[in-house]
């Protein structure tokens, strides 16, 4: 055989070699009382639509024969192993190799003063917006009218989380907050 120009050609050769393998497959076992040579060569009293399905059979199983013979085997690599926690390649696959990256903590863990400050300061902001959004509706004594959150002073941030009215006074007013936490 010649080198075909196409792949399409190539597959369609190879698609009717298996037909055809499996058509002579399909004669073979209808007619297999022949291969064992103990009397005249008769061909079996079968429809041909026998032949037709056990065609079709041998065909779906050839092929399955080839896409298993197709399929490779996943190169191991004795070098590295994955780690199965984080996805980074380990170098040292032995067991001190492993311990090691488990050693290494990639982010650290925040301490409890920087979560409680943290925390603190989400608060604040959080009180200076709903302070800001209260002075733009109804001007308080005790908070002056601020423009942005972010420059109000933190007297005005105490105030603000200290007010028990103010949430009373937002939730009243023209333009509620859309905040969830919030119930009326």
């Amino acid at each position: 055989m010649s080198r075909f120009a196409t792949r399409e050609a190539h597959f369609a050769l190879r698609e009717a070699l298996i037909l055809a393998l499996a058509g002579v497959a399909a004669f073979l076992f209808l007619n297999h009382e022949n291969l064992y040579l103990t009397g005249p060569f008769t061909l079996s009293k079968a429809p041909l639509e026998a032949y037709f399905l056990v065609t079709t059979v041998m065909y779906l199983f050839l092929r399955l024969v080839v896409i298993a013979l197709g399929m490779r085997v996943p190169r191991a690599r004795p070098e590295l192993v994955r780690c199965p926690e984080c996805g980074q390649w380990i170098d040292d696959s032995t067991a001190a190799g492993r311990e090691a990256h488990h050693r290494i903590e990639l982010t650290p863990k925040p301490s409890p003063k920087a979560i409680v400050s943290t925390v603190a300061l989400r608060k604040a902001v959080d009180a200076a917006r709903v302070a800001g959004k209260a002075s733009e509706l109804a001007p308080h004594p005790e908070l002056p009218a601020g423009g942005e959150p972010e420059n109000v002073p933190s007297a005005d941030l105490l105030a603000a989380l200290n007010d028990p009215d103010l949430l009373e006074r937002l939730l009243h007013s023209l333009n509620p907050p859309r905040d969830p936490r919030l119930k009326r």
